[in-house]
């Protein structure tokens, strides 16, 4: 086993397998982010008809705050909802931050379904410390 190569944890030690390189790793994370200032820069240059932008938290969290043209769809109803989303466009999903798990989780859901999807990287918590614009309430 060499330092570049990502193993799948089994029982023990032992039992792991190697399942893929730290190259293909990082390339698939790559491949399946959206930093916030490509986000950003999309919103400057009126591209964000390209994406469709979900907020996975809560209805009540999007309420209080969430990024200029997303859409609230919770990852509790999203099931219910998902055919609502455009299969043609790039689904870029974000949640509270970079702890949260809820848009890889909803990121998860989708690409199964045959969805194209991304993260948005650090969630609103990382949008917001740029100090890019929210929909926030007073």
């Amino acid at each position: 086993m060499t330092p570049n190569t990502m193993m799948k944890p089994e029982t023990t030690p032992k039992m792991q397998k190697q399942c893929m390189s730290a190259v293909e790793y990082f390339q698939a994370k790559l491949d399946c982010e959206m930093t916030p200032w490509t986000l950003k820069g999309m919103m400057d240059q009126n591209k964000m008809a390209e994406i469709c932008l979900i907020d996975v938290r809560s209805n009540e969290d999007f309420a209080k705050c969430n990024i200029p043209g997303a859409m609230c769809m919770p990852l509790a109803s999203m099931s219910d909802k998902m055919n609502s989303l455009p299969k043609d466009k790039m689904i870029v999903a974000y949640c509270g931050d970079m702890s949260c798990g809820l848009a890889p989780k909803a990121c998860l859901e989708l690409a199964k379904k045959g969805f194209k999807v991304m993260e948005l990287c650090g969630g609103l918590a990382t949008w917001t410390e740029k100090g890019f614009p929210v929909n926030q309430k007073a």
